[in-house]
């Protein structure tokens, strides 16, 4: 049998309700040079069983099994026995259009390019709906300039943290790969960027196909990331080797907001969304690991516009003091709602009690609330006044800096 010229490596682990549906994508593929490697990684359920009945079925699986080490060292292990000139990589809970692996490779071999990504779709467990609202992965950041042409990180860092960095919707020339070493980090979670970053700064030829090839399961029951637990602190690691990618690139100066900005955003998710009694232990290894908190390498003065909001609360994050931050957040919060709502002059004030709703008409001979001048002013029977500064003014630019 000839080389294959795709190796398409499929992480599992306790995924018996989703893997047929996710190989038998792979398995009509019209492209079918292809070998499968399937890296069982520890599973407990009847995920190998499964594994053997399609390797009986189709010569070009493969197994491998290990032990459970998480998705990182599943991916590295698949790479490890690949033969394949090109590596694609697909989740075992999600599933590819059959024409997916033609197409990356037709666009690979037509642009000569060294990672081709395609636009996909998000499946929600949950309501089994499709979502294609968000531009990180339907490739809406791509104006129509990056068709048909090959191009490098130069031309996207305008929005350089927004290119999608997600191992699987992209066909890689593993040459790129073998010679930038590239490894995803074992034993760690989030662990895409620090891949991607590690060969797309090397490159000078990437493309995209518009195409919606991909179907990606969010919200699935019993994945690490709907449990939110201790290995969300991960994220922190994550940053932290992104950011010694990323500070390597000659243009480092240019695209240094552009990454503050979206791994404080980043940071303050997944913190937000994590399981309350790993929380302090989180800001405990932020404070005293993440380069972000410093000061000096990402300088107050250039945070500006709607990001202010965010930035208040990644510095009351990294206080390290729990209480404190949340009693913050609450204020802020409550104050920024407030001052929203003062700024675009409403007719009446609205009051809302669980499902009881009170609407109070704008009366200035007995109340009055306004906001201007970076304060919040409230005025009772005209004689009484009192007022509360609110730093964050500029509601109006905030749609010229966003």
């Amino acid at each position: 049998m000839k080389n294959p010229i795709i190796s398409v490596i499929v992480p599992v682990y306790n995924v018996e309700k989703y893997l047929s549906k996710c190989l038998d994508s792979i398995l009509v593929q019209t492209f079918s040079n292809i070998e499968i490697i399937c890296v069982n990684d520890g599973s407990t359920d009847n995920s190998r069983k499964i594994l053997e009945q399609y390797k009986n079925r189709d010569s070009r699986i493969k197994i491998v099994d290990k032990k459970n080490g998480g998705l990182s060292s599943a991916r590295n292990a698949g790479m490890a026995i690949a033969t394949g000139e090109f590596y694609s990589f697909i989740d075992s809970d999600d599933w590819v259009e059959p024409t997916m692996l033609e197409k990356l490779y037709d666009n690979a071999t037509t642009l000569n390019s060294d990672i081709v990504i395609c636009a996909v779709h998000q499946f929600d467990e949950t309501n089994q709906k499709f979502d294609d609202s968000n531009p990180y992965y339907t490739l809406g950041f791509f104006d129509k300039s990056f068709d048909n042409r090959a191009f490098s990180y130069k031309a996207v860092k305008p929005f350089i943290m927004d290119v999608c960095v997600m191992a699987w919707n992209k066909l890689y020339r593993r040459s790129l790969i073998d010679e930038c070493n590239a490894k995803y980090p074992d034993g760690y979670i989030f662990e895409d960027g620090p891949f991607f970053f590690s060969i797309f700064f090397k490159t000078q030829r990437v493309s995209i196909v518009r195409e919606f090839l991909y179907y990606y399961r969010i919200n699935r029951k019993n994945s690490i990331i709907q449990k939110a637990g201790k290995k969300f602190l991960n994220v922190i690691d994550v940053v932290e080797m992104m950011y010694d990618k990323i500070k390597e690139i000659p243009d480092f100066e240019d695209v240094k907001y552009t990454f503050f900005r979206k791994k404080v955003e980043d940071i303050l998710y997944r913190f937000q969304n994590l399981h309350p009694k790993y929380r302090q232990a989180f800001m405990t290894k932020l404070k005293n690991e993440s380069s972000l908190v410093n000061d000096e390498l990402f300088p107050p003065s250039m945070v500006h516009g709607r990001f202010r909001y965010n930035y208040f609360l990644f510095c009351n994050l990294k206080t390290g003091n729990l209480f404190y931050y949340q009693f913050q957040k609450y204020k802020l919060k409550t104050m920024y709602k407030t001052m929203e709502f003062l700024y675009n002059d409403p007719p009446f004030y609205t009051l809302k009690y669980k499902t009881h709703i009170l609407k109070i008409k704008k009366r200035p001979n007995i109340l009055d609330m306004y906001y201007t001048d970076d304060k919040i002013y409230v005025r009772i029977f005209k004689k009484i006044k009192f007022e509360i500064p609110f730093k964050f003014s500029e509601l109006e630019k905030f749609n010229e800096d966003d």
